[in-house]
This record gives C-alpha cells, sequence and structure tokens, in this order.
C-alpha cells in the first residue's frame, strides 16, 4: 500500500493477506533519472520478505549489462515487484538522496575554493559509492545503501509534508552518473537552496526502477488474487 501525497513524500506500507503489517519503507518521488545497470540483489538479514535492495552500475554503455561510472546500492521500497526480472538488466530508475550530512556551496567556485583550502581532491560533480567500500578501504559485506556526493543543483523548492506539517527541501542535483532527488531536513541547513548552489554530503539511497521485463498480470489472476 503507498500513501504519496503531491508534494513528493512517500509511505508504502507491507500488508500480510491477513490484513497484518509486516514493514514500511520511506521513498520520495521527484524528478530525477540514472540510467543503471543493476547486478544483483543484496540480502540483509533485517529483510521481510518484500524488502529489497539492489547493486548497481551508473550510467552503463550503450548496449552493456555491467560496469559503468561506478557501482552503488540502493534499497527499493517496491522490490517484491521486480521479482520477476532477470539480472543483470539495464533500466532507469529514480533515485532519492536523503541527506544525513550536507553543506551547500554558493556556486562550483565557492565549492572548487572549499575544496582547496582542506587540500580535496573531490569535484562538484562527485560520487562515492561509501556504502560499498570502508574508510580502511575493505568491502562493505552487505553493501549498505549510503554515498558521498556532491553535485550543482539544478532546481530546488522547500515542501510541507501533508500530514505532519513539517517542511523540508527538495533538490534536483546533477552528478556523475545522472540525476538525483535529494531531501534535506531544514535543520541541516543554513540558508535556503537555490538553483547554482553545489550540494555536498553523505546520503542514504532510495530507488524505484522505472521500467522492467516484468510479465503482466492477467484477469484471471488479479481475480483469484494470485497477481
Amino acid at each position: 500500500m503507498k500513501w504519496a501525497p503531491p508534494s513528493g513524500e512517500q509511505l508504502w506500507l507491507q500488508v500480510k493477506h491477513n490484513g497484518d503489517a509486516m514493514g514500511m519503507n520511506p521513498h520520495f518521488e521527484g524528478k530525477s533519472s540514472v540510467r543503471v545497470a543493476v547486478e544483483a540483489r543484496i540480502a540483509r538479514d533485517a529483510h521481510t520478505p518484500l524488502d529489497g535492495t539492489f547493486l548497481a552500475w551508473a550510467n552503463p554503455p550503450a548496449g552493456a549489462v555491467a560496469g559503468g561510472d561506478y557501482p552503488f546500492a540502493f534499497d527499493c521500497p517496491d522490490a517484491a515487484t521486480h521479482d520477476a526480472l532477470t539480472l543483470p538488466a539495464t533500466l532507469s530508475a529514480q533515485i532519492a538522496a536523503f541527506a544525513q550530512e550536507v553543506t551547500v556551496y554558493e556556486s562550483p567556485t565557492a565549492y572548487d575554493a572549499a575544496q582547496a583550502a582542506q587540500g580535496l581532491p573531490f569535484e562538484s560533480r562527485s560520487f562515492i559509492p561509501s556504502g560499498l567500500i570502508s574508510p580502511s578501504g575493505e568491502p562493505v559485506t552487505p553493501p549498505e545503501s549510503h554515498a558521498l556526493m556532491a553535485g550543482e543543483v539544478i532546481e530546488a523548492a522547500e515542501r510541507q509534508n501533508a500530514i505532519t506539517g513539517q517542511l523540508f527541501w527538495w533538490a534536483l542535483v546533477d552528478t556523475v552518473g545522472g540525476t538525483f532527488d535529494v531531501v534535506i531536513d531544514p535543520l541541516l541547513l543554513s540558508n535556503p537552496v537555490r538553483p547554482g548552489n553545489v550540494i555536498s554530503g553523505w546520503f542514504w539511497l532510495s530507488g524505484r526502477l522505472q521500467s522492467t521485463t516484468a510479465p503482466r498480470v492477467g484477469w484471471l489472476q488479479k481475480l483469484t488474487g494470485r497477481g
């Protein structure tokens, strides 16, 4: 069951056949688009039968089902609807990046100056799959849906949660591999987000696959509840 008001925030509630709740996942639906080569499904001990995480490559070469700008993992709120998807598969995804830590720079020039002052090499469009590799360089097992990302803001707006009335910020951010929908708690910000800014930080990633090869459910399956 999906709760999805016009402001973009979503809750995906997992319900058993007997009506009992099994789990719930948040997501945000925006304008982002990332072409992904999905390689594998990631299983976690805490997953319910309807939870899911995908391991993928961003922006794979034309005609390829592996490789790309970088590998990364993302949680998927409706992962079980893609059980019939044969992997590897190349398709499009809408990815929401929920800010855990974030800094907003006035412009790419301001970002570059801050990086130079700190002796850091990261460009204003960069992506590090921190959920795959630990700070010591060891692989994270199982991979986590986190990333260090910097990107330039294309669009931005302050929005209001339809139930709580709390405000939050949304930004469409252009970075290596595609565009991401960034969602930010105002408590993490000192100034409003504007187009032309650079956003840099640590994010949790939630994504939905936009097209699959899953078979269509027929009318008989719908009537019998087996779809």
